[in-house]
Formats: structure tokens, C-alpha cells, sequence
């Protein structure tokens, strides 16, 4: 055990000193290099593979995409995610735990928490959220890598909180304190029928960048980029299930839920499993999108 505690610690200190930002930009431009056609075709099959990834649900032949980086951010093949309700999963990806904000704080993973105001950054953002709920979806490299809108409505502010860049595996989550405070971040508010859902966007390390679809903003630029809160005027429009943004690389999701919004008993998705986009987070669902 101690000679294990020690292997622990000494990755700590590695990772520590990593420059994960910029190897990450260097990982992110990689990616999208554009090799002669018979090279990409390799280069993206052996991906593929690697990964398990089922090629069958993408919207292109394989021997179609340019470079790793263009596959990974693939679309997925029409009709493939049916909308089920007017709250859903945005991403496909893995359920790691769900459940309430309590005493200000969100469950990391079993034993540990991270809290609510600074994962916000704002402290009268968080109190919105006191006593609600949230979902903490893990992207693997294996997954369609585009996030969607869990919910329908408009979409009247951002944030975009630049940060570290730790990997987000069950190591860090256990042995790296308030993780999802640490790592960049891009908050997407809507404001729906369920109030005003926050879609967190966690950057992890590799992921050369965050974007969105309602904005030109885009996560871990060069530079040395500040807090930047942005306001929408009019709020932006979008339905349950429209495309929010998109990873450049595999990383979570957090979304966060105003109390008295919904019964964490009738939540239909299990924690431990695989989800897909689109599924029903409740049973019975809160009516089908029209």
C-alpha cells in the first residue's frame, strides 16, 4: 500500500508539471492535420479501431474523412437519436453519478466533492442551483463528441472560465481536488421549462478546444485568455436536442437542474451505464418533442 501511495503521488508531480494547455493545442492541431488521401484513410481506420469505434453510425464512409481529427468530431447518421422527451441526455457517453447539490457541493466521485460557486464561478449563479440536481457524463474517445441542448428553450448568457487542463479518469477525479473547478470550462444557460438548465462544458487533457454553436468563443486559445461572461440579446433559440457545441477531444459534461424541477426517483437513466443523446432522463418522459 505505501509503495502504491508513493507510485500516486509521483504521478501527481509528473502531471503537475506537465504544460497540459499548450501539449494539448499541440495534440488538437495534430489531429486535424490533413494527410494525402491514401495516408489519412490509414491514419483514421487505425483510430477507429483502437478505439472499437462503431464506424456503422457515422454519417460518412470512413475512407471519406480528411484526417483523425475531422472523424472524431464526426456527425452521426440521420434519425439515429430519436428525441424521446423535453429533457434529455445531451451526449453520448457514460453516466457516472447523478443526484442533489448538497450543502453546496457536488459529488466528484464517491468520497469526494467539489463546490458549487467556484465550479460556477459566480456565486449568484450557484445559489440558483442549492438543492437541485445534477448529471456528470464522461465523453471516452470511443464517442460521438458533439454535445446537445438537454433541454428546449433560449439561451440568455455564457461563461467561459479558462483553466487547467488534468485528465478527468477515475485517478484524477479521486486524488485531484475540486477537478471540474480546476479544469477550462464553458457554462451554456438555458432557460426552459425546467428554469434555467446549465450545461457545463469540462475540457480534459488533449482536448485541443471547446466550441459552440451559438457563439464564435472558442476554449484554450493561446494567449493568456481571462473569465469572459457573455449575454445574448435577444436570448437564442433552441429546441431539445439541437446541436450546443462540440469536444475536440473526449471529456464530461455536467448539467445542473433548479430544485423542485424534477423527481430524482423517476430518473430513468442509470449511473454506471452508457447513455445515448437523445435518451429520456425521466420516465415517462415530460411530454415528446413535436
Amino acid at each position: 500500500m505505501a509503495l502504491f501511495a508513493l507510485v500516486e503521488v509521483d504521478v501527481y508531480r509528473f502531471l503537475r508539471y506537465v504544460p497540459k494547455n499548450h501539449l494539448s493545442r499541440l495534440a488538437g492541431g495534430l489531429m486535424h492535420v490533413r494527410f494525402p488521401r491514401p495516408i489519412a484513410r490509414r491514419l483514421v481506420r487505425w483510430f477507429a479501431d483502437a478505439y472499437k469505434i462503431d464506424v456503422s453510425a457515422a454519417s460518412r464512409e470512413l475512407e471519406e474523412y480528411g484526417s483523425i481529427g475531422e472523424f472524431f468530431t464526426r456527425d452521426l447518421r440521420e434519425g439515429l437519436r430519436p428525441i424521446e422527451s423535453d429533457f434529455v441526455s445531451p451526449v453520448d457517453g457514460f453516466l457516472r453519478n447523478f443526484g442533489l447539490v448538497t450543502d453546496g457541493k457536488l459529488e466528484q466521485i464517491k468520497g469526494k466533492t467539489y463546490t458549487l460557486d467556484r465550479f460556477l464561478g459566480d456565486e449568484t449563479s450557484a445559489r440558483r442551483y442549492l438543492g437541485g440536481a445534477f448529471f456528470n457524463l464522461y465523453l471516452s474517445p470511443t464517442d460521438y463528441h458533439h454535445i446537445h441542448s438537454p433541454v428546449g428553450g433560449t439561451i440568455p448568457a455564457s461563461l467561459h472560465i479558462p483553466g487547467k487542463l488534468w485528465p478527468v479518469n477515475d485517478w484524477s477525479l479521486a486524488n485531484i481536488d475540486e477537478l471540474f473547478s480546476i479544469n477550462e470550462r464553458v457554462i451554456t444557460y438555458v432557460d426552459s421549462h425546467l428554469g434555467r438548465v446549465a450545461v457545463v462544458m469540462i475540457g480534459a487533457t488533449n482536448v485541443g478546444k471547446i466550441s459552440v454553436t451559438y457563439d464564435t468563443f472558442i476554449s484554450n486559445a493561446s494567449g493568456s485568455p481571462r473569465k469572459a461572461s457573455r449575454t445574448y440579446d435577444p436570448p437564442v433559440p433552441i429546441a431539445t436536442g439541437d446541436r450546443l457545441g462540440t469536444f475536440h477531444m473526449g471529456s464530461s459534461v455536467v448539467v445542473l437542474v433548479e430544485p423542485g424541477k424534477i423527481d430524482l426517483e423517476k430518473v430513468k437513466l442509470k449511473a454506471g451505464t452508457s447513455v445515448r443523446y437523445g435518451q429520456a432522463v425521466v420516465k415517462q418522459g415530460l411530454g415528446a418533442r413535436g
